[in-house]
């Protein structure tokens, strides 16, 4: 799994495959802890902490380079099921998660999320 975090407006690029994807949107229904693979690259977070709290879904990344995604069971199950819509995407593209006043399960502060099908982030076609 790659994570790449860019900035607090570009957000975080998810690229992995199907499994990983699945296993991510698990870890995000049910709280819990990744760390991934260390990279001396700036911009490759280092892991994932999934925080069981109350309320829409914080998306953020801390100060030791792991994305940090906070919310209530609610919430979380919806970012878990996009998660998996895109891991079981046939075809190339990705899904831009971004706050907008009425957001149904996300919270304002939350920095973007870009996740992209396990066949690339375009179509083939």
């Amino acid at each position: 799994m790659k994570l790449d975090y860019y900035s607090a407006a570009e957000g975080v690029d998810v690229a992995s495959s199907r499994a990983d994807l699945c296993h991510l949107a698990d870890l995000v229904a049910s709280g819990g802890e990744l760390s991934l693979a260390p990279s001396a690259h700036p911009w490759h977070l280092r892991g994932v902490v999934i925080e069981v709290t109350e309320g829409p879904v914080a998306i953020a990344v801390d100060d030791r380079s792991y994305l940090t995604i906070q919310g209530g069971a609610e919430s979380r199950s919806l970012l878990a099921d996009l998660l998996r819509d895109v891991a079981n995407m046939d075809d190339g593209g990705h899904v831009h998660l971004e706050y907008f006043k009425g957001h149904h399960f996300l919270a304002p502060d939350s920095v973007p999320l870009i996740v992209n099908s396990p066949h690339g982030g375009m179509p083939r076609r």
